[in-house]
């Protein structure tokens, strides 16, 4: 060949060598080929940039010594062309296309053209953590039960929320991209928390009520609340909605749930008052519930109250209870005896006496009775028994509501609520000049008359039952009444009432050296049943006339009661059978055809052919 056209020819290819080279060198992704041989023979600045290393300590060494992770040695014995592998090389993400070279269909060579993506992948993983929080953020929002209204500094509506759309009754469709002058401007509300921020740029409330759509008049309470950049700017504004309907529905339940709770607050109440008033009373007979009921209710009020009844029926527990029961039970209840205390101590003793009022008086004084009890309940028992001159004072205090001491002249108020009770006719001592009338009349404002123990023998049993409780505890006992005992106990008349009772039973559980008591363990008069029957108890003076029909009206319920008919009551008694019916339809003890036949069931329960015998059941 022509030495020129060799010239010409090597120069040709020199230029386009140099642009090869020149395109390699300039190329912003790293290459880096190796021979046949695995020898490098390119590395380009941009590879010496991404691994950090010069291509002097690399050119014409093998690629192994560079990594091994190159693959380029694969590359070179497979002639498999590889792209978007992900490697790491000297602690930098890597990602590689790698090519054979060819030359003359035959492979002399392989190329790896890489990129440092390290940066890349921060920014992704970073990318992807914004991702999340927006993800996060607008899972918040829209979840979020009061509603949200977001808006740039301009006004413009960015973003609204779900319970914003159900409290405003909008769809954001119809909001966003809209400014808030615009919506207040349209029709849509009266005003605005967002536009109010933006001016004021502070935090503010306001009332604004729905101008129009599904939640017309409507009133919303609204909360703007601007958010600012770095240098102060107002950024955008988030106004939180709420419904204010919906607080003032909670606001009723809540008074509705707290009037429920008075209400069962006051029913438990009711219910511990009435467990307390029944505590230590037994009234299993209709008359003595009432009595009980009426203890309740006047003990509400400060009406004076005037109980009678004869001794030992319970007068004083039912004092008890009303004193506890009333708005007075945090003070003192005091009881004085007018019939135990000597008539010339007993004005000191409830009214008090000044220093030097008479001799062995204290010189500080003392005071009465009524000043004690101030605040709280007096109990006058035996009211009967009280002499007339201090029966007039007393009548100034209820009337005056203060007292003056013995041997004193200054009028000291006093707050006392006055119960007064007594066993005697009030009537009879009235007639007999023994007791003011008018101070009857002001004790008696609420009387409550407790009957005797023989008159409401329903209470028996469970009285019984309750006094052999209370005693079997106070003295460690578990003493048991057997059934003939109590059937006797149910035929006495119980003169001394309950407070005979309760001596008798403790009587029993005291002395008797058994579990079970008898009818042996009974005092003597309880176990001679004739004799028994034949006792006529009397308690008052009455008329002798009544006093017999009171005795044939006990003495017939008791031989019915006994013996279940009408012949075998006549025959006890001593009569004819006929005698027994007339007096048992004029005594109302039973109707006439009621009293035909009878059947007994035992010493105190029975059942009638024909209607019922009034008390069949204890």
């Amino acid at each position: 060949m022509n030495p020129i056209a060799n010239e010409i020819i090597l120069q040709r290819y020199k230029t386009e060598a140099q642009k090869y080279s020149q395109v390699i060198t300039s190329s912003y992704n790293g290459i880096v080929a190796i021979n046949n041989d695995g020898e490098i023979f390119v590395f380009n600045p941009a590879a010496e940039r991404i691994l950090g290393r010069k291509s002097s300590e690399y050119m014409g060494k093998h690629i192994s010594y560079l990594d091994p992770a190159m693959g380029l040695k694969e590359t070179l014995v497979t002639g498999a062309v590889s792209f978007g592998v992900k490697t790491i090389i000297h602690g930098n993400t890597i990602l590689t296309n790698r090519t054979p070279l060819y030359y003359n269909d035959k492979i002399v060579g392989a190329m790896g053209v890489f990129l440092d993506i390290s940066e890349l992948e921060l920014v992704t993983e970073e990318l992807n953590k914004h991702k999340t929080l927006v993800r996060e953020l607008r899972a918040i929002i829209e979840s979020s039960y009061d509603g949200l209204f977001i808006c740039d500094k301009n006004g413009v509506v960015t973003r609204v929320n779900s319970a914003w759309e159900r409290i405003c009754g909008f769809s954001r469709h119809d909001v966003l991209g809209k400014t808030s002058h615009e919506l207040v401007k349209e029709g849509y509300y009266n005003k605005s928390a967002a536009v109010k921020a933006l001016e004021t740029k502070k935090r503010c409330t306001v009332m604004l009520e729905m101008s129009s759509g599904p939640q017309k008049d409507k009133i919303i309470m609204a909360t703007g609340t601007p958010v600012f950049d770095d240098n102060g700017e107002t950024e955008q504004v988030v106004v939180n909605v709420r419904d204010i309907s919906e607080l003032e529905n909670l606001k009723r339940q809540l008074n509705e749930t707290t009037e429920l709770s008075k209400r069962y607050a006051s029913e438990l109440e009711e219910i511990r008052l009435q467990q307390l008033k029944m505590d230590d009373i037994v009234a299993q007979g209709e008359e003595m519930k009432k009595i009980v009921e009426l203890a309740a209710r006047v003990a509400k009020v400060d009406s004076t109250v005037f109980i009678t009844g004869e001794s030992g029926v319970g007068k004083e527990v039912i004092v008890k209870k009303i004193h506890l029961l009333s708005k007075r039970k945090d003070n003192s209840l005091i009881k004085i005896n007018c019939g135990a205390i000597p008539e010339n101590l007993l004005e000191s003793e409830l009214f008090g006496y000044e220093r030097g009022a008479f001799t062995g008086a204290k010189n500080e004084g003392k005071p009465g009775m009524f000043e004690l009890a101030s605040g709280g309940t007096l109990f006058l028992d035996e009211i009967g028994e009280m002499p007339l001159k201090l029966q007039v004072k007393l009548l100034r205090v209820l009337q005056e509501k203060e007292i003056v001491r013995v041997g004193g002249t200054k009028p000291i108020p006093v707050d006392v609520r006055v119960i007064a009770a007594t066993n005697r006719n009030m009537i009879d001592l009235i007639r007999r000049g023994e007791f003011r009338e008018d101070l009857y009349y002001r004790l008696n404002v609420v009387n409550i008359n407790i009957p005797p123990l023989r008159n409401r023998r329903e209470d028996i049993p469970a009285l019984l039952h309750f006094v052999l409780k209370k005693l079997n505890e106070k003295y460690g006992e578990n003493k048991r009444l057997t059934q003939p005992v109590v059937d006797r106990l149910l035929r006495y008349n119980w003169p001394g009432n309950v407070r005979e009772l309760e001596n008798i039973i403790e009587r029993l559980v005291v002395l008797s050296d058994e579990t079970n008591i008898q009818i042996k363990h009974l005092p003597a008069l309880l176990q001679d049943n004739e004799n028994n029957h034949r006792l006529v108890y009397i308690n008052n003076l009455v008329p002798l006339k009544k006093a017999v029909e009171d005795v044939e009206i006990q003495l017939i319920e008791n031989a019915l009661k006994e013996y279940g008919s009408t012949r075998k009551a006549a025959k006890i008694l001593q009569v004819n059978q006929s005698t027994i019916v007339r007096k048992a339809k004029q005594y109302k003890i039973m109707k006439t055809e009621d009293l035909t036949d009878c059947e007994i069931l035992s010493p105190h329960q029975y059942v009638w052919k024909k209607g019922d015998y009034p008390g069949k059941s204890y």
